[in-house]
């Protein structure tokens, strides 16, 4: 009865492979391809007390590798070592066409992997999209792509062939799945940079103003969006600092010597949520601050330095709170003193400085208490 009930799973194994039914068009000036997978199921047999017991289970996931232009989406289905590649516009109604045609596939919602590459605002409509359509998506870092195309020894570099590297690599890696950052956090992120802009125009105004050259018509048609720019600058400042849902932690941060609240307002936009590091390494890394070695052997002894592959704008804001902070806190100050006289020198402290005020800012949102300098420097408290 056992060896039956085997042979009748194989066979049922063997006849239910997926279907592919396949449409082509060919025209000098079109091609479409058209193609439905039918997912089968696979009959799973185990014996309990001697019963046999047949189980269904879905078979195929499908990886969906999207690479994100401007204007336009590359997409690739990929199914086992099958694929299929189509193109799509980038607005919403390219983004609606994408959804009917994943739906066009006999497969589960669950079956379906959408993996996509973080293009800045080019891809964050997509992603944003696609979570709103329930789909399973993960948004990849291009670090993580080129890395990836250099491990297949790929030269080549096309959109249809990264769709392809996209997906090939979820289907490998399984990266984690993606979720939006809050409303208010994308809001900060949007008004901190039009803040820098507008800084850094009323600066040139001024700039010019001070140089005297030029007529009294011209000097007055210069103060004019000088004072329409404070007024700008001031008012986003104060959205900045409007958010009520956001206030208890940017408050807290303010506690750590060496942070204001323009830099609270720049680490809440950058991190969003704490919760998407689960260790202070990964944010030390966000911010570039790794430290990367270079030994091999008995004669490479290259000198340890940060690899500078996160946020430049992140660690630029924390390189000033090391200053600050090494100017007023008297706890950092004693570190510094105890790093100095090891040997190190004044850049390896700063550095250190800064992974130190992250080490912090961690602690004190993840535990939503205030900087309590006893803890981060127990020996000189």
């Amino acid at each position: 009865m056992r060896s039956l009930c085997l042979w009748l799973a194989v066979q049922i194994e063997r006849y239910l492979k997926p279907l592919v039914a396949r449409d082509e068009f060919a025209s000098k000036d079109d091609r479409q391809t058209a193609c439905r997978l039918f997912s089968p199921a696979v009959f799973y047999h185990t014996f309990e007390g001697g019963s046999p017991l047949i189980t269904v289970f879905p078979t195929w996931t499908a990886y969906v590798g999207i690479d994100v232009a401007k204007t336009k989406l590359d997409v690739v289905l990929r199914l086992g070592e099958r694929a299929i590649h189509q193109v799509f516009a980038n607005t919403t109604d390219g983004f609606a066409a994408l959804d009917g045609w994943l739906s066009s596939f006999a497969l589960f919602p669950a079956q379906v992997r959408v993996c996509l590459e973080a293009t800045g605002s080019y891809s964050d409509a997509i992603a944003l999209d696609l979570f709103a359509r329930g789909s399973t998506l993960s948004v990849l870092n291009p670090a993580v792509l080129v890395d990836y195309r250099r491990s297949q020894n790929i030269r080549s570099k096309t959109d249809k062939l990264d769709a392809h590297l996209v997906a090939r690599s979820a289907q490998e890696k399984q990266p984690r799945a993606y979720k939006p950052l809050p409303a208010e956090i994308l809001t900060l992120r949007a008004l901190l940079p039009h803040r820098d802009d507008v800084q850094h125009m009323l600066r040139q105004e001024r700039h010019r103003l001070e140089a005297g050259r030029m007529t009294d018509g011209i000097e007055q048609r210069v103060r004019t969006p000088i004072q329409d720019l404070q007024a700008d600058f001031k008012a986003s400042e104060g959205e900045i600092k409007a958010h009520p849902h956001l206030k208890a932690i940017w408050r807290r941060l303010q506690t750590i010597p060496g942070i204001g609240w323009l830099t609270a307002a720049r680490l809440l936009a950058h991190l969003g949520e704490i919760g998407r590091f689960d260790k202070v390494g990964s944010l030390v890394s966000l911010a570039g601050l790794a430290v990367k070695e270079h030994r091999s052997g008995s004669s490479v002894r290259g000198k340890a330095q940060i690899d500078r592959q996160g946020r430049k704008d992140l660690r630029r804001s924390m390189s000033m709170s090391a200053v600050v902070a090494l100017r007023v806190s008297p706890h950092i100050q004693q570190w510094a003193k105890r790093l100095q006289a090891a040997g190190k020198p004044k850049m390896s402290i700063l550095v250190a400085i800064m992974r130190k005020l992250l080490h912090i800012v961690y602690g004190v949102w993840k535990t939503e208490q205030d900087s309590q300098p006893a803890l981060a420097f127990p020996v000189a408290a």
